[in-house]
């Protein structure tokens, strides 16, 4: 046989160094005795006690997770929903907020006395809902996968004389621990509670701190009828009458090992129709052999087995699938009966008998849905039962931007896409989902002009806030107030908030998040007033409408194909979206829905004063919250300001950022080089300088010497430069002495935004900012035409005077190798910034 078999294999897959067989190889899962199962138990019970709640919550966490700020909030944000599974493609991004929500309601059921609530996802189309609790579902699966979990079912074994055997499973897949009765009567009369007494005698020689914890439903839960009709069988069998239920539950019941699959609604079920949720019973299909080997042992009992999404679920997931929804009518009682009873009691009715089910209930529902269902009367006793979680559209323009990339993956691969393309999309996606702020309670510590900023924050301030990037986040979380809920929720996974070392690491930043110094949107004394407490109280405010409307990620994918479309077939930049823009809002909320005006826009609110953004006047009103014609030209403008930046940076080979952060690494570690000299003092002062390198999350106490040497060549120029250190030094000291310069409370030079330090070093600042090697004076005229000749006439460009030339040239390669250009959209976005008057040579080149 084995060259016949070898005949038939593909040459292809006859790779060296690849043995595909082993691509499909499995280990079988173990199969226990009764009794040894009880030994494993005893040994270690808190590992057999899981319910579908706490295997969930570990199923989680065992992947892993990191923190997030967002807006001054700290969240924990679960590896799982990232999908490592299937390399992102269902991945979540920005609902860190909804997700901590349902963990913590499943995380808490273990908690209470009764059966677990329901929890019910409900918002907009496309925000995220169905993804969540997919990834929930997938985790779950290959949690139960891994080698250091062991769930177990069991399942009967018949054998008859002539040596034949049949094995019965139950569809329930209950725990073992269930086969030992809750009460059982002794052949005596008395009765016993054999379960609660084995798990007495688990906790009986454990010290209290070590004493397991009895989930509720291992304390009372039933099994199901047949399995019940099976053991009574067992133990009424003439041929059984000296044998005790131990006895038979160790000749006749074996313990296995499972693992949980959706495709094969193992412990998990997925369903869009309530009337699945009912159990029917159907007569088991056996051959009468098999028939008359049962009824050996078990003699005159009908076999039968169940099916229904609710028993499948059973110690797993439960997922009903666009729950509340029916064919234009409301949704009768009748076909949610079951889940009721299933939320009320934590059981299930199989034919006037009622079985016990350790299921955790997802459902997701849109906001139509959601609504139609709370106007019931009859509903009140299923909304008393379920927890609602709001999932809206994302309002963090960098998650937004993910998804995108995420979405979009094809169309990146076959054409040159601005890189600025997904930015400017997530922007206008974003800003039409944002209200307006209209608090009338602040705090008694707020300012005038803290209070005045709140109320006349626009579109794009909010925007930026809501994506920004927390400089230092190690202070944030420490300075979180006592009752904080992160607190409870990292203790839970182990976090000392009180060490930095304990939960430093576990820190992320995203790549995308925006500066809000660098951003351009705020002065110097607005940024004093934006702190964490300031970012919380604006997220705060309008939860949990805000992100319900506006435009979808769907819907905004639809404006990225068409922009695609409308394309030469090769490149696509953000001018043909902002077009596409225009004709959406020309073509009206006859086509486009997400274009009517919601009532929430529509408030007493004053409208925003006239303002210029970028250039742009904006009259009283325009680009207001709502106004969506106004916000194309709002993130028309932003994205001006942001080419206007990137082709300064990339004409005079400095970032202004960059170079600011520069400036504050370097007296930063001036510092602590003086510090360091001062012997007598060293031991106070060098943990004062000392500080955390955002870049690598590490601690620095030592100077980087090489780092200060390459600054004091710019700076100091033929100086003595370990003079010119020290006199900086001083600098700094003193104008701290003097209060011109108050670096924030608890944070580093690097990590303080809020303060006027360029405005202190002004001359060092500027010299940093200018210091660029050019080879000749360029005109800026010659500069410019040769641009729109190299676009449009290659022969003149050809011509141009080769300094120009290069110096074109160097700018162009500079967006490409700064910014992630391609070559022939660099040229196109600077001959569009020319050719609307964005930047001008003139005045880079100053």
């Amino acid at each position: 046989m084995e060259p016949q078999a070898r005949a038939h294999e593909s040459p292809g897959l006859s790779l060296p160094g690849f043995n595909y067989r082993d691509l499909l190889r499995y280990n079988r899962k173990r199969t226990l005795t009764f009794s040894e199962f009880i030994q494993e138990f005893l040994r270690n019970p808190q590992n057999f006690l899981q319910t579908s709640s706490s295997l969930i919550t570990s199923s989680v966490k065992h992947f892993g997770f990191r923190i997030m700020i967002r807006s001054g909030e700290p969240v924990l944000s679960y590896n799982v929903f990232e999908d490592p599974f299937s390399n992102g493609i269902n991945a979540v991004f920005g609902q860190e907020f909804c997700i901590k929500q349902v963990m913590d309601i499943i995380e808490s059921a273990d908690k209470e006395v009764g059966p677990n609530r329901g929890v019910i996802l409900f918002g907009p189309p496309a925000s995220g809902k169905t993804n969540i609790v997919d990834l929930l579902i997938r985790a779950v699966e290959e949690y139960t996968k891994q080698v250091d979990l062991r769930l177990y079912s069991f399942f009967f074994q018949f054998k008859s004389d002539s040596g034949r055997s049949v094995e019965l499973r139950s569809e329930f897949r209950h725990s073992p621990i269930l086969l030992f009765p809750t009460i059982l009567r002794r052949q005596d009369g008395t009765l016993s509670r054999p379960r609660q007494e084995l798990f007495d005698h688990v906790n009986h020689q454990r010290p209290e701190s070590e004493r397991v914890t009895i989930p509720t439903f291992f304390q009372g839960a039933t099994l199901d009828k047949r399995t019940l009709d099976i053991l009574e069988g067992l133990l009424n069998n003439p041929r059984n009458r000296e044998k005790s239920l131990f006895d038979l539950l160790e000749e006749y019941v074996f313990v296995e090992e499972i693992e949980f699959s959706g495709a094969q609604a193992k412990g998990i079920s997925n369903i869009d129709d309530m009337n699945q949720l009912r159990v029917r019973t159907r007569p088991l299909e056996l051959g009468p052999e098999d028939v008359a080997v049962i009824s050996e042992h078990v003699p005159g009992k009908a076999m039968y087995s169940y099916e229904g999404a609710t028993i499948w679920a059973n110690r797993g997931i439960l997922h009903i699938h666009d729950a509340f929804g029916g064919n234009g009518e409301n949704v009768r009682e009748s076909e949610y009966k079951p889940l009721l009873m299933l939320l009320g009691s934590g059981r299930v009715s199989l034919e006037s008998t009622q079985t016990a089910l350790d299921t955790s209930v997802v459902m997701t529902t849109n906001i139509e849905e959601m609504e139609m269902l709370d106007r019931q009367l009859t509903s009140s006793k299923l909304l008393d039962r379920i927890e609602k979680v709001p999932v809206n559209y994302l309002l963090d323009a960098s998650s937004e931007m993910d998804i995108l990339r995420r979405d979009m993956a094809n169309i990146r691969d076959r054409y040159e896409l601005d890189p600025n393309l997904f930015r400017i999309a997530a922007f206008f996606s974003v800003v039409t989902r944002l209200l307006p702020p209209m608090r009338r309670k602040f705090p008694p510590q707020w300012s005038p002009e803290k209070i005045d900023l709140y109320l006349s924050i626009t579109p794009e301030q909010k925007l930026m806030i809501y994506s920004s990037l927390n400089e230092d986040p190690v202070t944030t979380i420490q300075k979180l107030p006592h009752w904080h809920p992160f607190r409870n929720e990292a203790m839970r996974v182990g976090l000392d908030l009180s060490r930095q070392e304990h939960f430093a690491h576990c820190i992320i930043r995203h790549p995308d998040a925006v500066s809000l110094r660098g951003c351009g949107r705020f002065d110097e004394e607005e940024l004093k007033l934006v702190d964490d407490e300031f970012m919380r109280f604006l997220m705060e405010e309008h939860y949990p409408n805000e992100g319900r409307h506006g435009i979808s990620i769907r819907q905004l994918q639809n404006v990225m194909r068409n922009t695609v479309a409308n394309s030469d077939g090769r490149k696509v930049h953000v001018g043909i979206f902002l077009s596409q823009l225009k004709k959406v809002m020309a073509e009206g909320s006859e086509l486009h829905h997400w274009l009517e005006m919601d009532a929430h826009y529509h408030t007493k609110r004053r409208p925003l004063p006239e303002r210029t953004l970028e250039g742009m006047k904006m009259e009283e009103g325009e680009g207001d919250y709502g106004n969506f014609h106004g916000l194309v030209r709002v993130v028309k403008a932003l994205y001006h300001g942001i080419i206007r930046k990137e082709i300064t940076v990339c004409t005079v080979d400095r970032d202004p950022l960059q170079i600011e952060q520069d400036l504050r690494r370097y007296l930063q570690h001036a510092l602590l080089d003086r510090a360091l000299r001062n012997k007598a003092f060293a031991h106070v002062m060098v943990p004062r300088f000392s500080f955390i390198d955002p870049r690598s999350g590490e601690k620095v106490e030592e100077p980087d010497e090489r780092y200060l040497n390459s600054i004091e060549q710019v700076l100091a120029a033929q100086q003595d430069t370990n003079r010119f250190r020290q006199e900086m030094a001083q600098k700094f000291l003193d104008f701290q002495a003097n209060g011109e310069l108050q670096i924030e409370d608890g944070k580093s030079i690097l990590a303080s935004r809020q303060d006027n330090l360029l405005k202190c070093f002004t001359k060092e600042y500027s010299r940093m900012l200018s210091h660029r090697k050019l080879d000749e004076d360029i005109n800026p005229e010659h500069l410019r035409n040769a641009f729109f000749h190299k676009l449009n006439d290659p022969a003149a460009y050809e011509r141009a005077d080769p300094s120009v030339r290069a110096f074109t040239e160097r700018i162009l390669a500079n967006m490409c190798q700064r910014y992630g250009y391609p070559e022939s959209i660099a040229l196109t976005t600077v001959v569009f910034a020319l050719r609307k008057d964005v930047v001008d040579f003139r005045k880079i080149l100053s």
